[in-house]
């Protein structure tokens, strides 16, 4: 393993397209095999396709033989048998050393255990991940999670762990527990990174503004997952924290963790020896992986052992594109689109929570203001409708005036904007900002 230059694995991570493919498909038929006679959730899935794991041929048999893994069908299945682990389990429950969950936004919530080997698995991946955004051996993290109950935390931190970085984890969003690394610890040592979800994100940016760049001179880079980054929240954050924001794509279902790099924040790079990763027309089945056109992510685990995935279709939209990075890394790159329920169909124009951010976070006052889209039941509506947390002491005339005329002028549809005590319990949801509420 390289500490030099931006990789940690260097082998892996610029092996040629054609190599990764072939070891891609050497694993796609063990994890076939395996899962066939170990999880009992695939073993009927599979009878019930007929199809044995190890008689799958080639790529296009597969795409076309090989059953998909929903949302859906592992519930029924725990509903039906009362196991917690929804038939995914491949090994003896002895062996779990940590149980992960999804966050439960739509039900209860989806539970996982790794093996001691599945958590070192992680910890590479995670020592990528790091390694791609800038951190280094040398380095001190600040790494603030809602605690290690999700796929994507244990990959921060075991990522760190990993590649010898110093880390200093503490709570979010729990009250004040950014003051001691921020005020306290930054005085003992240099910080050159930190990880902090959305919400944490915005409450510790509005907490210290350009107070920042005075308590962290040495920061270089900010990761940050839980939510679409516009180019004015971008700019914005980078101006008072003085590093680069890197946006993580949180697949917690799968455990797969993707990361921008030092180079480019459009698309992500993901461990593609460990993950396969289609992108399938959701209507017809075509496979659009490596084209750029948009399709749902479809994931399926080639390495974790304790309850992996396979052909899990996310719900996402996405799209992987084949063209180098300029990070020299030669996989193929995953671009996430926002999901259709973030946006509102106003007339003829589908307006996303992010095109509306735009606007509203290039008004200075604006900034970091909590917001979110009005939907009505019935699609398409007539107007944008957009509820937006007042700044204190701002007068509500002028700026509500100034807000229409922007949303109108850039988006090219009637709006109407109100105004929101900020605080307003309506923003949030849990430990997420709530952008599109129905009525």
């Amino acid at each position: 393993m390289s500490h030099q230059g931006i990789f940690w694995n260097e082998e892996v991570e610029t092996m040629p397209p054609h190599r990764i493919r072939d070891l891609q498909w050497e694993r796609v038929k063990e994890r076939l095999d395996s899962l066939g006679r170990k999880a009992a959730f695939y073993r009927d899935l599979f009878v019930e396709a007929g199809i044995r794991g190890h008689k799958v041929r080639d790529w296009a048999d597969f795409r076309a033989r090989v059953p998909f893994t929903t949302k859906e069908r592992l519930k029924a299945w725990r509903e039906r048998t009362r196991d917690p682990f929804c038939g995914l389990l491949c090994v003896d429950s002895r062996r779990l050393l940590h149980l992960v969950r999804t966050a439960g936004t739509t039900g209860v919530p989806t539970l996982y255990g790794y093996t001691a080997q599945d958590l070192e698995a992680v910890g590479e991946w995670g020592a990528r991940m790091w390694v791609q955004i800038g951190a280094r051996p040398e380095h001190t993290v600040l790494a603030g999670t809602f605690g290690s109950w999700n796929a994507f935390a244990v990959a921060l931190l075991e990522g760190l762990r990993t590649a010898g970085v110093a880390r200093y984890h503490f709570s979010m969003p729990a009250p004040g527990e950014e003051v001691f690394p921020l005020e306290v610890l930054s005085q003992w040592m240099e910080i050159q990174g930190a990880y902090l979800s959305a919400r944490p994100l915005w409450h510790v940016t509005e907490k210290y503004g350009p107070r920042l760049r005075e308590l962290l001179p040495g920061f270089q880079y900010l990761l940050m997952a839980g939510q679409h980054v516009t180019a004015s929240f971008r700019k914005g954050i980078e101006s008072y924290w003085g590093g680069r924001l890197c946006e993580a794509y949180a697949m917690t279902d799968a455990g797969m963790p993707c990361t921008h790099c030092t180079e480019q924040t459009e698309t992500f790079h993901f461990p593609q020896d460990a993950f396969l990763v289609e992108i399938l027309d959701p209507e017809t089945g075509e496979d659009l992986s490596g084209t750029g056109r948009v399709g749902e992510i479809v994931v399926s685990s080639l390495q974790l052992e304790g309850t992996p995935l396979f052909r899990f279709r996310s719900g996402d939209m996405g799209f992987t594109t084949a063209e180098p990075c300029p990070c020299g890394r030669t996989g193929l790159r995953l671009g996430v689109v926002e999901r259709e329920a973030h946006g509102i169909q106003v007339g003829e124009k589908l307006i996303y929570a992010s095109d509306v951010e735009e606007v509203l976070y290039d008004v200075p006052d604006l900034f970091l203001r909590q917001y979110h889209l009005l939907r009505q039941q019935r699609q398409p509506q007539n107007k944008l409708r957009v509820r937006v947390a007042l700044p204190p002491g701002s007068p509500e005339g002028p700026l509500k005036a100034k807000v229409l005329e922007h949303l109108e002028d850039r988006l090219g549809v009637p709006a109407e904007v109100e105004f929101l005590p900020e605080g307003d319990e309506r923003f949030v949801a849990a430990y997420k900002f709530l952008r599109v509420v129905s009525e």
